[in-house]
This record gives structure tokens, C-alpha cells and sequence, in this order.
């Protein structure tokens, strides 16, 4: 017997794409079930982004309701729903989605299962009964922060495993948001596991791999395609493993009852897009090789909404200047889409020298952001709070001379705690960032201290305050 499983992983809220994506799987659906071929569907994680207006207005609703309307299994939560999802509206979501969503490795903090999530399920499929886990990463601290406890997903895998094969279970797949190197060394360290289907590193694969007994696969990334995987089961054990990608054509219509669910949602969308958030006398430029009156803003209200020495954000972080009028949320969202939150880290005064020469530098503020929750184009300028950048041009490039902070230099060995956001931590720009010690998480993004504080009497006129200034190599005062 042949057994369909038929998976998308990583759609970021790519709505008009996942619609196409929709209309295709169901046609083949259909078409193999016809045939009298089990089929079971799965979303392998990262199916929204708030990134996305749509998904931001509704908080992810809109893209649990279009994956109930498609019709699906099993859901493994991405770390998209689940580190910018507050926890309060997983129960919702997860209702909406009207399917089995496993939280294999996710707990309450004292330990418990969240009542919304499963950890194993089995699909009793003619006859063929079909084990299903789902992992996701542990990200420990984030995940701290709201009060969610990761546990670890290799030790989680093997309890699984052993639990699924105790009930019966023929075949085991396993709903992996690990990524392909995670999956590798699941394979290796956790026997027992027949397919690992696979999502969050976005890997477009050709075909299945094995290691040892266990196929992964993945078919890429923003519903350009689905993954179909065929399972070969002669009574006894699995046969053969073959997946392929499915490419998804432009020219596929919508999928009909996922752009209902869509309808159905847009009066309520734009009604919490057009609500103002301020009243603009000017506009607020931006620029990516300097610092600017957006940016500076930016990283003032950072400044002003958290505990630290100074405050430090890259300008990649937002993607368009606004212009003077009124602004509503649909703007701010639009200029400011990076869903990443606000940390303190600590770092030396050697440190932060480092990292903001580096981010002065052309090679680097010219750099594509890519991954770690950055939703832009270029990283662009590093810009600060709380300090004042002395530069140099030693002809060719400008250099850091010092930083004064309240009046003072930077001492290169004593520790200050810097302001900043998750994706200078995490992405591995920044070897400095890299390196900074006791990361405290802030709760809010920091789209929505800004669009908290963007209003503040004052604020613009003091973002006008230049931070890098350039003095002549002979000055030093």
C-alpha cells in the first residue's frame, strides 16, 4: 500500500501563494484519494508572519482559518507562532485551525502539556496506522520570556518515538521546524523515526535523503512549492520513501474556500489597519549609509521604554521613510515590518567600539539582511542612544575615534548594558553582538514601542539631534 503525505512548511504568510498552494494540493488530493490512496496533509510550521498586515491585524487568525478551509491534519508550530504569537492567543489560534497541533517540545513553565497542543497522535489510515510528532526549536530564552518552557527536542523525539510504537504505530514521521542539519542528527541519534518531513531552514530538495533508516525532506520555502511524500508499506514495514517537490504555478487560481475565509476577514482588517496612530508636521526620512531622523527615532524610543546605558539598532529595521500627514497603523507596519523584539545585553566598551565601526562601513550597512527575523533589504547604518560617535576619514573610509557616553569616553574593559534587538544577537553579522552576555528579552516587538511612542511631544525634534560627528584627526578634546 501507498501511503500520501502531502506537506508545506514556511509560508510566511505568502497569502496569494498559499492560495495557489491550496488549490493545487486539493485537486491532487482528490485525485489520489479517487484512486483509493490514503492521503494525510501537514503544515510543518511558519504557515503566518506578522510581517504580513492581514496576519498582524488578526494576530494570526486569518491564517488558521485559511489552513481549516484547505483542510489539514497536523500543524507543528513554527517559531513564528510561537515566540511572536503571545502565548494568550495560542488557544485561539490553535481552535481556529481546527486540526491537531502538536507542541511535542513545548510546555507550560511548571512543566505541563499545554491543553491546546498534543505531543503523538496516530492516524488510522485504511488500516495503516501513521504516527505523528512535531518538534520545534528551543529556543530557550525568547521562549523564557513568555513564559513558555522548550524542552529539548532530541530527548522529546525519543519518548515519542517509543510512545507512538507502544500504540501500535506502523509508520512514524516526525513534523520537524528543527531545520535540515537538526534533522540530519535526528536521524542519526533517534531511531525509530521513518520520515522526517521538514521546514524552518528552508531547503529546497530535489528529492528525499536518508540517514541511517530515516528519509527527510523539504521542498522549499513561501508556498513556491509542496513537498508530496509516497510511503511504500507492504504490511510488514516501510518499503520505500520517494518525496518530490511540487512546484506551485502562477497561473493556479485561488484555492475557492481558502480566498472565502480571506473575504470574509478584510472589513475587519481594515478597520484595524486605517486606525491613526499619529499626526506627522514633517516627515521622517530614512537613509541606509548615514544616520537618519527615522532611525534616530527609532532608537530613542528604545532608549526611553527600557533600563541600559545606551541603545543601539540597525536602520534596516525599517523600510521606508513616512511622509507628514496623518499615519495610520497600515504606515507604520509598512515602514516597520522586522518583527524582532528588544533586548539588554552587556557588552564592554571594546565591544561596542567594534561592532559600531564595523556597522559604519560600507560592506556592512550596504549587506543584505537575511534571516533571523529580519524583514528587509540592506542591514543598513548601526545608529545609537545615549551616546555621541566621534568619526575620523582617514581619506579612503571613516573610522571610530571614540564614543562619549554622558560626557565621558567608553572605557574598553568596563561593562555597559546595551539596548538593542534580538536580530543583532542572533544573525552573525556582528561578531561583538555575537558575543554579549546576561540577554534580557523585552515582551513587545519593537514595531510596537514605536508605534507606542512615536507620538511623544518632542520626539522628532530630538531625533533630528545628530549622534555620529565627524572632528578632524588632530582633535581630541
Amino acid at each position: 500500500m501507498r501511503v500520501h503525505l502531502l506537506h508545506m512548511n514556511d509560508v510566511h504568510s505568502r497569502l496569494e501563494s498559499y492560495m495557489r498552494l491550496g488549490q493545487q494540493l486539493r485537486a491532487l488530493r482528490s485525485r489520489l484519494e479517487d484512486l483509493g490512496e490514503p492521503v494525510l496533509t501537514f503544515d510543518i510550521g511558519d504557515v503566518l508572519d506578522r510581517v504580513r498586515p492581514e496576519t498582524e491585524a488578526t494576530m494570526g487568525t486569518l491564517n488558521a482559518e485559511m489552513m481549516a478551509a484547505l483542510g489539514v491534519n497536523g500543524w507543528v508550530f513554527g517559531n513564528n507562532e510561537g515566540l511572536t504569537i503571545p502565548v494568550q492567543d495560542w488557544p485561539g489560534l490553535v481552535a481556529r485551525a481546527n486540526t491537531s497541533v502538536f507542541g511535542t517540545n513545548l510546555r507550560q513553565p511548571n512543566g505541563d502539556p499545554f491543553p491546546f497542543f498534543i505531543d503523538t497522535h496516530v492516524f488510522d489510515v485504511h488500516g495503516v496506522r501513521v504516527g505523528a510528532f512535531g518538534l520545534t526549536p528551543n529556543y530557550d530564552l525568547p521562549y523564557e520570556m513568555l513564559h513558555v518552557q522548550p524542552l529539548d527536542p532530541f530527548a522529546c523525539a525519543r519518548t515519542a518515538v517509543k510512545n507512538l510504537r507502544s500504540a501500535g504505530a506502523h509508520i512514524v514521521v516526525c513534523l520537524s521546524h528543527l531545520g535540515l542539519r537538526d534533522d540530519r542528527r535526528l536521524a542519526a541519534m533517534v531511531p525509530g523515526i521513518d520520515v522526517i518531513l521538514g521546514g524552518h531552514s528552508h531547503e529546497s530538495m530535489p528529492r528525499a535523503e536518508y540517514v541511517e533508516k530515516t528519509a527527510i525532506f523539504q521542498p522549499g520555502k513561501h508556498a513556491t512549492a509542496f513537498g508530496h511524500t509516497i510511503i511504500d508499506w507492504d504490511g510488514r514495514s516501510v518499503q520505500q520513501v520517494v518525496s518530490k517537490p511540487v512546484p506551485v504555478l502562477h497561473e493556479t487560481p485561488f484555492d475557492m474556500a481558502m480566498e472565502q475565509v480571506y473575504r470574509r476577514y478584510e472589513e475587519h482588517i481594515q478597520a484595524i489597519l486605517g486606525r491613526p496612530v499619529a499626526s506627522l508636521a514633517e516627515g521622517l526620512p530614512i537613509v541606509y549609509h548615514d544616520e537618519s531622523t527615522f532611525a534616530n527615532l527609532l532608537v530613542d524610543v528604545l532608549f526611553d521604554e527600557f533600563q541600559g546605558d545606551l541603545a543601539v539598532m540597525m536602520t534596516g529595521a525599517l523600510n521606508a521613510s513616512l511622509l507628514p500627514g496623518t499615519l495610520t497603523l497600515e504606515d507604520l507596519l509598512a515602514a516597520c515590518p522586522t518583527p524582532t523584539r528588544p533586548i539588554v545585553v552587556s557588552l564592554t566598551g571594546r565591544e561596542l567600539q567594534a561592532a559600531i565601526e564595523q556597522g559604519i562601513q560600507p560592506e556592512t550597512y550596504g549587506r543584505l539582511g537575511i534571516g533571523f527575523g529580519f524583514r528587509g533589504g540592506k542591514i543598513g547604518y548601526l545608529v545609537i542612544a545615549g551616546a555621541v560617535v566621534e568619526l575620523v576619514d582617514d581619506g579612503e573610509r571613516q573610522h571610530v575615534r571614540r564614543i562619549l557616553h554622558q560626557g565621558r569616553e567608553l572605557e574598553p574593559d568596563r561593562t555597559y548594558r546595551v539596548i538593542t534587538c534580538e536580530y543583532l544577537w542572533l544573525a552573525p553579522v556582528f561578531q561583538p553582538f555575537r558575543a554579549a552576555r546576561d540577554i534580557t528579552y523585552q515582551p513587545p516587538l519593537v514595531r510596537e514601542v514605536l508605534i507606542a511612542r512615536i507620538a511623544d511631544e518632542g520626539r522628532i525634534e530630538r531625533a533630528k539631534l545628530r549622534r555620529y560627528v565627524r572632528v578632524s584627526a588632530a582633535k581630541r578634546g
